[in-house]
């Protein structure tokens, strides 16, 4: 693995949970961070914390002027822009017939929309430095669940973007992967005991982002291993 000592890094959904460990994880590997998430207090606590390498910057990500201002932000304070973590990300579970309309549009926008324009905004940039675009789907971007259809068409939808950006920025020489990690003992959502660590998820994003010029990991599937008294 090599050090990211000089590369710039943004990460989305920064302020808690598995967005503030990836943030943590790439500054103590050597990256500048900017931190980005809608809680500019938590943000601001984030980066007391880590005051030599990340810079706080609110942000929704849903927002195309405020994304734009992000991306501008770390060119100009940096001079440049190695990579994007796209893992701002919310939840919303019920069946289809009592799922509303507005949380629908929460997930689409944020998972799905908010991955969209950081990318749009930051591939140029990008180009520049042939850097590399980690996107953070999960497992239910591969598998449905009743009760989280709306959950797994963004995230479905997160992975095809994946696809997508992967064909389009080979020529550039643009790295994108995507994490796909099960149950994380985060605020969000339920998790059972044995569920992973944000900083186990946080060093896979940190593994995948440091490894050798020459070589892509595309996809990581991640789940906890079950012990042995809960399983039949």
């Amino acid at each position: 693995m090599s050090s990211l000592s000089g590369k710039v890094a943004i990460v989305t959904g920064a302020s808690k949970g598995l967005g503030r460990a990836i943030a943590t994880r790439l500054a103590r590997g050597g990256a500048l961070v900017v931190a980005a998430a809608r809680s500019k207090e938590k943000l601001e606590q984030l980066q007391q914390e880590e005051s030599q390498k990340i810079v706080s910057f609110p942000c929704d990500v849903t927002r195309a002027t405020e994304v734009k201002a992000l991306i501008d932000f770390t060119r100009e304070r940096f001079g440049r822009l190695d990579i994007l973590v796209n893992n701002a990300g919310i939840g919303r579970f019920g069946k289809v017939e009592d799922l509303s309309e507005d949380d629908w549009d929460q997930m689409m926008a944020v998972n799905l929309k908010g991955a969209f324009l950081a990318c749009k905004y930051a591939i140029p940039h990008l180009k520049e430095t042939e850097g590399h675009i980690v996107n953070i789907s999960s497992i239910a971007g591969t598998e449905s669940f009743a009760g989280g259809a709306g959950y797994c068409a963004s995230k479905f939808g997160l992975m095809a973007l994946s696809d997508a950006l992967t064909l389009e920025l080979k020529p550039h020489q643009v790295k994108v992967s995507t994490v796909c990690p099960g149950s994380i003992k985060t605020e969000f959502g339920r998790h059972k005991d044995y569920a992973l660590e944000a900083e186990q998820v946080a060093e896979t994003v940190w593994t995948i982002v440091s490894a050798p010029k020459g070589v892509i990991i595309n996809q990581v599937r991640m789940r906890p291993l079950v012990p042995r008294e809960y399983q039949k």
